[in-house]
């Protein structure tokens, strides 16, 4: 049996020389560039003999080509490979024989980045035999050789080596950060293969860290790759990874699955015979080029033993030699005189460079807080206009008053939509927005935006349609003000854009897996549509596709805009479908968690956002409720007290912190409406003041800042409430019935 096995192994180094014979055949790069492709494939499926093989015929088919250019290329990649082979399958005798074949071959600018990727797989080979120290001055060489213009590929396979270096060395957090970056390598030949076991090796840190949910996550990854192909090896060390994890997390009978396969995977490919033939075959093939290597350089030493026969020939070749040793020195001092110019001018466009983005950083910041106090300043005098509109409306004025009222009404609350609109463009912007996670009934919050928008859905003759997947649980973790501001933007978009139609809002459960599910919803409408042109411009501010369309349907074109940048902050994206004249649907997927807790209100706490149906369909009796107002503008108390009066409740105003400090200790209110910003204490420090001697009355927050720019704030100094200036009415009295409520029980 060994004498076949024997016999077999030198007929496969011999067929490189028979099929050599036929030059006819593999006289091109194609074919060399084949023969490589094929050597590839053998090695990472695990036939050694035929990679071998395939190899040694593009070694020699290499070495015939006419361009001595494509020759010595094709060899250095055939010398590379047999290195990649060996180590592939822990041969690392002889391997300087193939690493001397590569220097031989390797040519000034013959490949791309070729030198600087090499030197990081020479460090490899020494750390593979414990000389670290070779190893850290091979990866510097290589770092250094390595040029921008080389590209990202070859900076990614020096991280690559030097990760694997780092493994050998069980630095396993900075192997973890090496491959991190090198991940995802591009290869011509071997892109999948690499990149599996980049993932493998990430695994192979983390299960030695003790990280079993990161080492399964990686070989998870490696198994979706590895199922698109046939890569034995790779195969058997997932699985053995996937069991270590699982034999830790006590799921024996899994582990015990994924080690059936892998016990079957090296009774198929990794048994003492084959081992044995593997060898054979590399330590046969090993040989013969070293063999090949002495031969040449015996010719080449005696061919210059016949050329150097006298001493002139020796000072010939001294002085042509000092010449280019001169000519090395003046190009390396010009060289040196140009570098330390572009590093100079370089460090110039660097300082230039960061001036620059520290400019723009603090035009970001000037823009922001300009943004900030321009929105205050009009939202104070704005609250006057809505208020005193309010009033004016309810006085019962003449029919032909009343027109000019609800336009002036419904000019404030444009300006109002308006300011909240750039204002939410300007956090997403500076990055300011966060997510305020908590417990929500979906399937309520999206209901009462729905009723808050069927008003508008009657202007247009539209119907909306709700239709919820039963699947969908009830309760969610979310952020439900933001989530509802998306549907509201689309909802809304979708009805001002439609007529005698209908509006459908969906929601499909997509997947569950424990407390996780994944919801597609959907906002279909059958008006208009979107044109060709329009559609990749209808997500950029104030874009509305044409100046008529802006005339007759109005709107400030900042709805999607928000949309997209409240999605992205949820981890998703919007999808837009659309047909003109039969309509558009915007789609979208969220990860949710289910939450056991069913909160009794789901919908978002800002008024600005949607006024629930039943925000006025509930009437108190106020009588004999007396309140404390702090404000410090005239026309804002006026207007408010005015609003109180209305509903028979009695006031007491203090125009500062102090005068409400003095008022609140000296008599006992029902409820006080602070306002923030006023002269000499903050509204903040007055409710932390006031909160010291008495702890039960209501603070309502009367306030003409956004709420999510100081909400934990005003909660932290003792506010109970907080209601955002200009208000809807309806909305105010709620709040302060609400508070009353409370603050009986």
């Amino acid at each position: 049996m060994k004498g076949i096995a024997y016999r077999f192994v030198l007929l496969l180094l011999l067929f490189p020389l028979i099929a050599f014979g036929v030059q006819g055949s593999y006289s091109s790069k194609d074919t060399v560039e084949a023969r490589l492709k094929k050597a590839y494939d053998y090695k990472n499926g695990l036939q050694f003999g035929m990679a071998v093989n395939e190899l040694n015929v593009a070694v020699r088919t290499a070495d015939t080509l006419s361009q001595r250019a494509f020759s010595y290329k094709y060899l250095f990649k055939g010398y590379s490979l047999f290195i990649e082979l060996y180590l592939d399958f822990n041969l690392d005798k002889d391997l300087e024989v193939y690493e001397f074949l590569c220097e031989t071959h390797l040519k000034p600018g013959l490949l791309d980045g070729g030198d600087a990727r090499f030197t990081a797989l020479k460090a490899l080979l020494a750390a593979r035999k414990g000389n670290f120290e070779a190893a850290s001055e091979n990866l510097k060489k290589a770092k250094s050789l390595y040029g921008k213009d080389d590209g990202d590929i070859i900076l990614h396979y020096i991280w690559y080596y030097e990760a694997r270096i780092a493994l050998l060395q069980k630095e396993y957090d900075k192997a973890i950060d090496l491959f991190a970056r090198a991940y995802p390598l591009e290869d011509p030949y071997e892109e999948a293969y690499l990149n599996s076991g980049i993932l493998l090796y990430l695994s192979a840190a983390h299960l030695k860290m003790q990280h079993y949910d990161q080492a399964l996550s990686y070989a998870r990854k490696a198994e979706k790759t590895l199922s698109a192909h046939n890569f034995p090896r790779m195969e058997r060390w997932k699985n053995q990874q996937i069991t270590a994890v699982l034999r830790h997390r006590g799921l024996h009978r899994e582990a015990e699955r994924y080690q059936q396969k892998t016990d079957s995977l090296k009774d198929r490919y990794f048994n003492p015979a084959t081992l044995k033939y593997i060898e054979t075959i590399g330590n046969h093939n090993t040989s013969f080029f070293k063999d090949k290597v002495i031969e040449k350089y015996k010719a080449e030493t005696l061919k210059q033993a016949r050329q150097v026969n006298t001493s002139k020939l020796i000072s010939i070749f001294s002085s042509v030699l000092l010449i280019i040793i001169g000519i090395l020195t003046v190009s390396l001092y010009r060289n040196s005189k140009i570098k330390l110019k572009t590093n100079r001018l370089l460090l110039k466009k660097n300082q230039a460079l960061r001036t620059a983005k520290d400019k723009a950083e603090n035009a970001l910041k000037v823009k922001a807080r300009f943004l900030s106090t321009v929105s205050h300043e009009l939202r104070t005098p704005l609250y006057a206009v809505t208020g005193l509109t309010h009033l004016l409306l309810e006085d019962n004025p003449r029919e032909s008053q009343k027109e000019y009222l609800n336009s002036l009404k419904f000019s404030g609350e444009y300006l109002l939509n308006f300011i909240n609109d750039i204002l939410q463009i300007n956090k997403s912007e500076a990055n300011r927005l966060k997510l305020n996670k908590a417990p929500f009934n979906l399937k309520q919050m999206l209901a009462e935006v729905a009723g808050s928008l069927e008003h508008s859905a009657r202007e247009n003759n539209n119907a909306i349609i709700l239709n919820i997947d039963g699947n969908i649980p009830d309760s969610v973790t979310g952020d439900a003000l933001k989530l509802s501001q998306v549907f509201i933007n689309l909802i809304g978009n979708a009805l001002k854009f439609t007529s005698n139609g209908e509006v459908r809002i969906t929601g499909q459960l997509v997947s569950q897996e424990k407390n996780h599910v994944r919801i597609r919803f959907e906002v279909k409408d059958n008006g208009m549509g979107i044109t060709a042109e329009t559609m990749p411009h209808i997500f950029e501010s104030f874009a509305q596709g044409s100046t008529q369309i802006n005339r007759k349907y109005g709107g400030t074109g900042l709805g999607l805009t928000i949309v997209k940048s409240l999605l992205h902050l949820m981890e998703s994206d919007i999808v837009v479908q659309s047909i003109p004249e039969e309509g558009s649907t915007f789609s979208f997927e969220l990860d949710m968690e289910t939450s056991r807790e069913l909160p009794p209100s789901s919908g978002p706490t800002e008024q600005d956002t949607a006024v629930p149906r039943d925000a006025v369909t509930e009437e108190t009796d106020f009588e004999n409720i007396h309140i404390l107002l702090v404000e410090d503008n005239k026309i804002n108390q006026m207007v408010t007290q005015k609003m109180l009066s209305k509903k028979d409740i009695s006031c007491d105003i203090a125009n500062d912190g102090y005068e409400a400090i003095k008022m609140a200790k000296k008599k006992s209110y029902d409820l006080i409406l602070m306002d923030i910003h006023m002269p000499g204490i903050s509204g903040i420090k007055a409710t932390e003041e006031i909160r010291r001697f008495n702890k039960t009355v209501p603070v309502v927050a009367l306030t003409a800042i956004s709420l999510e720019d100081n909400m934990d704030n005003l909660y932290q100094a003792g506010c109970n409430d907080i209601i955002t200036k200009p208000f809807k009415p309806e909305v105010f009295y709620k709040k302060i019935r609400n508070n009353l409520r409370l603050n009986r029980k």
